[in-house]
């Protein structure tokens, strides 16, 4: 016999290796990874602090399946799992429910959910589905906030589950043999085909009719129910992607969110309605640990062209226009013709541009009218045209989720912000005098080419 919970009158533990019914893929999923979670603290660590809990040495982890709360009889009202986390003498718990595949979550189901938690006095709900949110605490689901005030409603995706086992794997975070063998068979497993676990892959139905309305005329109506789609898959996409990224660089990436918006998914879905009708632009910011600057990536419907790109700024210990952009020029590896340097000016001169290859022989081609001027910025952009696959549903995904890697790998690992040399120890008239002669040789140096100066 297992403990249950006073208020669980049927349910198992949760196990690796689950007896059900092949129909029912849900409650093998949920089985499986819930069992993983007592296991794996690491893994367990990293799940939960989303939800605002921390496991330490002292923290007790219990999971369940094929729960049957004592006040309910409605075989339609039996989540998928039970999850209970003790430490010390406090107790948090939360029901799951799962779904895999094409499966969406019904908001009823999770009303009832929440309602049946209530009245248990359970802490939360958790969902976990291929559906993507920005953060734990969002719901693809829109439930009334009423039954919000005693019970929470957490969601994850499977795919988000499955980039915290690999970021684990990656830093090796998990020492313990044992566990570390069960966290790359369940890697292995949420990345077979036969689970059910999916990426975001496409846009919607109304995605090529998006993009042929923006040639056609160059306008769009905030109420043209392929607008809000555009920018609900475009959202989609942001959260997939910076999960992909984080696999790609072995560290969270998240997408940078306007503060006010960050509680608030609906007002930001308008927020990108008003962009994408103004700008005829869908835009999205990703922040990599330790790099240079976040990476902005813009998908501009007229051009047909994706865009990455990392502003930084020059550096001011440098005095001309040359070997600003030679200091830049040393950190590029590459010369991919996709790669272009924008430079920003003081006042109100316009950004002037060139590829990178031209940079490479010429530096100075970059400068504005103003020769005495000097760029205070630059952008370091990767511009892919895609042409008639930028109407593509599928190829649309394909190339942004190929763009932005490209970029930083050629790119975004290699920059390193400009900082400002500490100051200098005061010293006499003529030990000053040797100094700006000493910085003078090296502005001479600066202003060689990247390949002359290395000689």
């Amino acid at each position: 016999m297992i403990d249950l919970p006073d208020y669980v009158k049927q349910g198992e533990r949760a196990r690796l290796f689950p007896v059900l019914a092949d129909t029912s893929r849900e409650g093998r999923m949920a089985s499986i990874f819930l069992s993983l979670l007592p296991q794996i603290p690491s893994l367990a660590g990293a799940v939960l602090n989303t939800v605002g809990l921390r496991v330490g040495k002292r923290t007790k982890i219990e999971t369940f399946t094929e729960v049957v709360l004592k006040d309910c009889n409605d075989t339609n009202n039996r989540p998928d799992g039970l999850l209970v986390v003790s430490t010390g003498k406090a107790t948090w718990s939360a029901l799951v429910e799962a779904k895999i595949g094409k499966s969406k979550l019904d908001a009823d189901q999770v009303q009832r959910y929440l309602e049946m938690a209530k009245a248990n006095g359970i802490d939360a709900v958790l969902t976990i589905s291929n559906e993507f949110v920005a953060r734990a605490d969002h719901s693809p689901v829109v439930v009334p906030k009423t039954l919000l005030r005693k019970a929470s409603l957490y969601h994850w995706s499977w795919t988000w589950i499955a980039t915290q086992c690999e970021i684990l794997s990656i830093q090796g975070d998990v020492e313990d043999k044992e566990q570390a063998f069960l966290l790359r068979e369940i890697i292995r497993f949420l990345k077979h085909s036969g689970t059910g676990v999916e990426r975001f892959s496409q846009m919607g139905a109304g995605w090529k009719d998006l993009v042929q309305a923006v040639t056609n005329n160059g306008t769009l109506k905030k109420t043209a129910p392929e607008v809000e789609e555009g920018v609900g898959c475009w959202l989609e996409e942001e959260r997939d992607l910076s999960l992909q990224l984080s696999r790609h660089v072995g560290q969270p990436v998240e997408a940078v969110i306007e503060r006010k918006l960050r509680d608030d998914p609906a007002g930001r879905l308008k927020a990108g309605v008003a962009q994408l009708v103004d700008a005829q632009c869908l835009t999205s910011i990703y922040r990599i640990p330790d790099s240079a600057a976040d990476i902005e990536v813009n998908a501009d419907l007229t051009r047909k062209t994706l865009s990455a790109g990392m502003r930084m700024k020059a550096p001011l210990d440098k005095k001309s226009t040359k070997a600003r952009v030679n200091w830049l020029l040393r950190m590029l590896k590459d010369d991919d013709p996709r790669i272009i340097i924008r430079a920003h000016w003081p006042g109100r001169a316009a950004a002037t541009q060139q590829p990178l290859s031209v940079l490479r022989d010429t530096p100075e081609v970059i400068q504005t009218e103003n020769k005495d001027a000097a760029p205070h910025s630059f952008e370091v952009l990767l511009v892919e045209s895609l042409g008639k696959r930028f109407a593509g549903r599928r190829t649309f995904i394909e190339d942004v989720e190929q763009v932005v890697p490209d970029f930083y790998d050629l790119v975004g690992q290699y920059l390193r912000a400009w900082q400002a040399p500490p100051p200098r120890p005061v010293k006499s008239r003529s030990t000053v005098d040797e100094d700006a002669i000493t910085q003078e040789t090296h502005d001479a140096i600066d202003e060689e080419t990247p390949e002359a100066a290395a000689r």
